[in-house]
């Protein structure tokens, strides 16, 4: 008899309710997908979209029920890992398809093994996440492995990175090459600069950069990637057409080459690093041609020097005048027939013994002394000293020296002249007594007629009392005469007088003067001549308060420049006059300035301090004070000087020397 089959308890359920209930209590991950094509429609499948992920997917993917990303832009390695081929082949054969992977990308980090198939339109994939299973002791020797060997690759990762932003960031040329051939597999910007119309980056050397072949410079390379020896060089050669002018410049490098080589120690490329040193290299060599030049034109020069030297002995030996010659350490090189003449002895004696043996002990001293500093100072040499001539007398010379150089600045020596001035000196001192005798003179003269000048005008004073002319007009001439006569003859004493002070001037005391005293003392004694001009005097002492001179001297100094500056006043305008005392090299300066006729300077300056001198004749005057004046200036080692011109005033500046 037929047996009824028993209805199963499911066909009671719906079959949506029992596929939900399932797949909501499944600890089995599953995913609906459907597949995205190329829009071209001749690409293919190109990712998936995801349409429903079960809770226990949801939980191991940490992922909602229907995620808004595909496939590929959740798991963007799933190409790279096989995962996404997997899912195509299931979905294109229709058949079922399995697959086990170690996923280690994208945040996850576990075992997976998968099981996919076709439904309608869509995939369907279980997936089961091995994270929460025991694992067999093999798996996780596997894993901690894959671990190890994953971190390797990170830190290997991390280090080329570090060596990559090194190498781009220096400022000298470095480049990585790879493989025997010598790829650009790394070209820093430093590196890429010397070749700025190149493309070297995936190139072979031999193809970037064919004017290397046959050079040192690629032989080198190669060198190193066959052998692993490092190679240093410096200022190599290089021709290469660096601008893209198609032209090869000659550059010069300082390079290091080091082989590369992966964890296995095999050779894989080589460090190529540069600098360049072309301009210091062309430096060099253009110093190095100076200097032979240089060296050239010294030994001319010196050859030049030698035989002008033979000239210079020529000429030297039959000049009258003693003629000498000494190197920069003062000892003698050369000296003159007629210098050997005078100290009695050859040249080779005397540039053996020098002149010690023929100065006065006490002048010794101080003609060496004052070689040594010419020559340090590279100035002049000029002293007077005696010299012992061969009869044993000693003679008064004048040696005067200048110094010779080298082409190249360096002092070849001193080459002098000395002449003998002992008659002249003698001359000389007995000049200087006749002078000194005729001030005294002067001085005893103007003294002594003095007196007998004041009698006559007191007599002529008595006579016209007592006299009456009995001519009127007679009268009216002649008086006029004597009086000018008389007053002429006592300026002109009294300028002689003023002579004689002026030769004893240097011989007078120094003492600290108050400046302003002495101006106001000054202004005093020409009150009428102030007065007269309509002048008007100021003065500024602050730089100088005082000053440290012989103040009778000073007196005449001031007295007379005033005296002038009001004498030849212009009558056009009032008189201005201003005095002051400044400072130049520690030693004072009196000027006194005003805006008198003047006179010009430039034509008769020299004869400005001439005695008896005068360039106006509208007013009384001898031409004395400016000769006094410049006498005691000179006297204490100062001097004067003047700007002038006509119309346009004077201004006198007085250098007083020694104080």
């Amino acid at each position: 008899m037929p047996v009824t089959p028993v209805p199963s308890p499911l066909c009671s359920l719906p079959a949506d309710q029992l596929l939900g209930d399932l797949l909501a209590v499944s600890m089995t991950g599953v995913i609906y997908y459907t597949p995205l094509y190329d829009p071209s429609g001749t690409g293919g499948i190109v990712d998936f979209t995801f349409e429903y992920l079960n809770p226990a997917a949801q939980r191991m993917m940490r992922m909602p029920e229907v995620p808004t990303l595909t496939h590929n832009e959740q798991w963007p390695h799933s190409r790279q890992q096989g995962t996404f081929g997997f899912h195509v082949d299931a979905f294109e054969s229709g058949e079922p398809r399995e697959y086990n992977i170690n996923y280690q990308h994208d945040g996850y980090d576990n075992y997976y093994r998968l099981a996919a198939r076709r439904s309608g339109n869509g995939l369907l994939v279980s997936f089961t996440d091995t994270a929460d299973q025991p694992r067999s002791p093999v798996e996780v020797a596997l894993r901690e492995a894959q671990t190890r060997e994953k971190a390797a690759r990170a830190e290997t990762e991390a280090e080329r990175q570090r060596l990559h932003d090194i190498i781009m960031e220096l400022p000298a040329s470095m480049a990585i090459l790879a493989g025997p051939d010598l790829t650009f597999a790394l070209v820093s910007p430093g590196y890429q600069q010397l070749f700025p119309t190149r493309a070297l980056q995936g190139l072979p050397m031999r193809e970037a950069l064919p004017e290397l072949v046959g050079q040192s410079h690629l032989g080198m390379l190669t060198q190193v990637y066959q052998t692993g020896k490092p190679y240093y060089g410096t200022e190599l050669e290089t021709w290469v057409d660096f601008a893209g002018t198609g032209q090869p410049q000659c550059r010069y490098f300082n390079v290091f080459f080091q082989a590369l080589r992966t964890p296995d120690g095999l050779i894989d490329g080589v460090l190529n690093f540069a600098y360049e040193v072309t301009e210091q290299v062309e430096a060099r060599q253009q110093l190095v041609e100076l200097n032979q030049e240089l060296e050239a034109r010294v030994q001319a020069r010196t050859a030049e020097l030698q035989e002008s030297e033979a000239r210079f002995r020529i000429m030297a030996d039959a000049a009258p005048n003693q003629v000498w010659a000494v190197n920069p350490d003062t000892t003698i090189r050369y000296a003159n027939q007629a210098f050997l003449d005078f100290v009695g002895v050859s040249l080779e004696e005397y540039v053996t013994t020098g002149w010690e043996a023929f100065l006065p002990a006490e002048e010794l001293e101080l003609a060496q002394t004052t070689l040594e500093t010419a020559i340090s100072n590279r100035t002049l040499y000029v002293l007077e000293h005696r010299m012992r001539r061969h009869d044993g007398q000693y003679r008064w010379l004048q040696a005067q020296g200048a110094p010779s150089f080298y082409p190249n600045g360096d002092l070849y020596g001193y080459v002098g002249s000395a002449i003998d001035i002992t008659d002249l000196k003698q001359a000389n001192e007995r000049l200087t007594r006749t002078n000194q005798d005729l001030d005294s003179f002067v001085y005893a003269a103007s003294h002594d007629l003095k007196q007998p000048v004041n009698n006559l005008m007191g007599l002529f004073d008595e006579l016209r009392r007592g006299i009456t002319f009995a001519d009127l007009a007679e009268e009216e001439l002649l008086v006029p005469l004597v009086q000018e006569a008389l007053q002429q003859l006592g300026r002109t004493i009294d300028d002689l007088a003023a002579l004689g002070q002026a030769q004893q001037a240097g011989g007078a005391p120094a003492e600290e003067v108050s400046l302003a005293d002495l101006m106001e003392e000054v202004l005093n004694t020409l009150e009428p001549q102030v007065r007269a001009a309509r002048a008007r005097i100021t003065a500024d002492f602050a730089a100088r308060p005082t000053v440290a001179f012989a103040r009778v001297n000073l007196r005449t100094i001031m007295l007379n420049l005033l005296s002038n500056a009001l004498k030849y006043a212009d009558p056009a305008r009032p008189a201005r006059i201003h005095v002051s005392v400044w400072t130049e090299h520690e030693q004072p300066v009196l000027v006194v300035e005003d805006n008198g006729l003047g006179f010009d300077a430039a034509r008769y300056g020299p004869e400005l301090f001439h005695l008896f001198r005068r360039f106006h004749h509208h007013t009384s005057g001898s031409g004395v004070g400016l000769y006094l004046v410049n006498r005691i200036v000179q006297a204490h080692g100062g001097r004067i000087e003047v700007d002038s011109a006509e119309g346009e005033g004077a201004t006198f500046r007085v250098l007083l020397g020694r104080t």
